[in-house]
């Protein structure tokens, strides 16, 4: 469904693009946002949810597309930030990722809630970017989601990465430079979906960022350990073990 064609279907007059500053999101925001242009009475916001445990200079990135596009973006923080519920509540995992909800999607609601309806949500979601939607989600553009009383558009949902990647080039757009580093946008480092190696060059590049989960697991009351991959336990504080980027620039030059 085209973006035009929802919108005057579902009668929207609230329209919010999410944007983590991923691939994604900045490809479904682009598109969506420039196919509307020319339509009347029709708010039109792009949201960034600050997860408060993202990488430096990500909100940067941003902010600057934001304002080489024009887009009225507007910063969304959670009620408590994720350090705080870390402390109390452990590390989240695949299997207990209570950081969605608590840092995502609870802000992003009520923000929502208060706009006028009919309300939409624009998501950059793709069914072949995770596996696990191959085998359950079912192939439809526009779903409901009661709790903020909008509805929810996917309008890439069947795009694949190539097409992606196609329309990047095709329309000069300025990729997240995180994705160099990590090959994700780094908005949430919440340890759930994060690799390992992926880890390391966190240490790596942004050592003060990291410090802050050794600190966060010193506070475990039971020596639990920050990150939980394959199975294994996983201490933040063996990362410290290697160089930060500075320093082996350092040992390289000596």
């Amino acid at each position: 469904m085209e973006p035009k064609e929802f919108v005057k279907e579902y009668s929207i007059k609230s329209l919010v693009s999410c944007f983590s500053g991923g691939k994604d999101s900045l490809v479904t925001t682009h598109y969506v946002l420039r196919n509307l242009e020319d339509v009347e009475d029709l708010d039109r916001y792009v949201v960034h949810v600050d997860t408060s445990v993202s990488l430096p200079g990500v909100q940067d990135y941003v902010k600057e597309i934001c304002d080489v596009h024009g887009w009225n973006l507007v910063i969304l923080k959670p009620k408590v930030d994720f350090w705080t519920l870390a402390e109390k509540w452990g590390m989240p995992s695949f299997r207990r990722r209570w950081c969605c909800y608590h840092l995502k999607l609870e802000p992003l609601r009520e923000f929502i809630k208060g706009l006028r309806p009919q309300r939409a949500e624009v998501l950059g979601l793709r069914i072949s970017e995770n596996p696990r939607r191959r085998s359950r989600l079912v192939r439809r553009f526009v779903l409901r989601d009661k709790q903020a009383s909008a509805w929810l558009y996917s309008p890439l949902l069947e795009w694949t990465d190539k097409q992606v990647y196609q329309y990047i080039r095709k329309e000069k757009l300025s990729l997240n430079p995180i994705y160099s580093l990590i090959g994700k946008s780094g908005e949430c480092i919440c340890g759930a979906f994060t690799t390992k190696k992926q880890l390391e060059i966190i240490r790596g590049n942004f050592p003060d960022f990291f410090q802050q989960f050794v600190d966060l697991e010193k506070q475990f009351r039971s020596k639990a350990t920050a990150f939980y991959k394959s199975g294994k336990c996983l201490r933040a504080e063996d990362f410290l073990k290697q160089k930060t980027l500075s320093e082996a620039c350092e040992a390289h030059d000596s």
